[in-house]
């Protein structure tokens, strides 16, 4: 194996790959092991492994991944079968699904998130815009009752009772 062209080696899944700073790229983008992003992406990415988007990188479409670790914007769905971690500075927008997510302080997240232990089947179908639907209720829709005020009882005072001797 050692004499044979390097072209004719299989290729090792954990070998990456890196997009650098001043790339546009637009499609669907499919990368096998750790991949690194710092372009701008225009469509669907997903990776089998790791993927690193740096400060300054913006991608707009859905990402996949087993880890993903975001230093700059996502527009979009994002699901990751392992974590999602949200780091100073990053920007989140859309959704995001993963069973466990770290989000570190001073990081922008305005994206509906589910964290759980499986993802839902319709997880990157488009979701609904309500500011496009007309504010008109179903004929058959339940009528919503207010919510009680919360009232904590735990550290209330205990009510005096006035004794009648």
């Amino acid at each position: 194996m050692a004499n044979q062209p390097a072209s004719s080696r299989a290729p090792r899944s954990q070998e990456g790959s890196f997009i650098t700073a001043g790339s546009v790229l637009e499609g669907k983008l499919a990368f096998a092991g750790p991949t690194m992003l710092s372009a701008h992406l225009k469509g669907d990415i997903s990776t089998d492994s790791l993927l690193v988007v740096e400060a300054g990188a913006v991608i707009e479409g859905n990402v996949s991944g087993t880890v993903i670790i975001v230093h700059g914007e996502i527009k979009g769905s994002v699901s990751a079968s392992e974590t999602i971690e949200a780091w100073p500075g990053c920007r989140l927008e859309g959704r995001a699904y993963a069973p466990s997510m770290r989000v570190e302080e001073g990081a922008n997240i305005l994206a509906d998130l589910l964290i759980a232990p499986q993802q839902p089947a319709d997880w990157f179908s488009p979701v609904e815009d309500p500011a496009s639907t007309p504010a008109i209720a179903a004929p058959h829709a339940p009528v919503a009752r207010p919510t009680p005020p919360f009232v904590n009882t735990m550290f209330s005072p205990p009510e005096k009772s006035v004794s009648g001797s």
